[in-house]
C-alpha cells in the first residue's frame, strides 16, 4: 500500500505547477517525511489525474497518505481520479 502513496509522490513531485494544487501536494509530502528530491520538474500544466490526486493529498492527513490509518477518504479520492 505504501507503494501506492509513493507512486503519487513521485508522478507529483515531477509536476510543474506554480503555486497551485500540485505544488501544495509537494509542499504536504514533504511535511509528511517524503523526500520529494528525485524528480525533475517538468514545465506541464496541472491539470486531469495529476491536479485531483493533488487536491486528494491537500485534503489528506500525514497518517492517511503514510497509509498509519485508513479511517479518512483519502484512497477513497484517489481511486476516483
Amino acid at each position: 500500500m505504501k507503494s501506492i502513496f509513493l507512486a503519487f509522490a513521485l508522478a507529483l513531485s515531477v509536476v510543474g505547477c506554480g503555486n497551485n494544487d500540485c505544488d501544495d501536494a509537494v509542499d504536504k509530502f514533504k511535511q509528511c517525511g517524503f523526500d520529494t528530491s528525485s524528480g525533475g520538474v517538468d514545465t506541464g500544466d496541472c491539470s486531469g489525474k495529476s491536479e485531483c490526486a493533488a487536491k486528494c493529498i491537500n485534503a489528506a492527513s500525514c497518517s492517511e497518505i503514510m497509509g498509519q490509518t485508513t479511517t479518512g477518504s483519502y484512497i477513497t479520492c484517489l481511486s476516483k481520479c
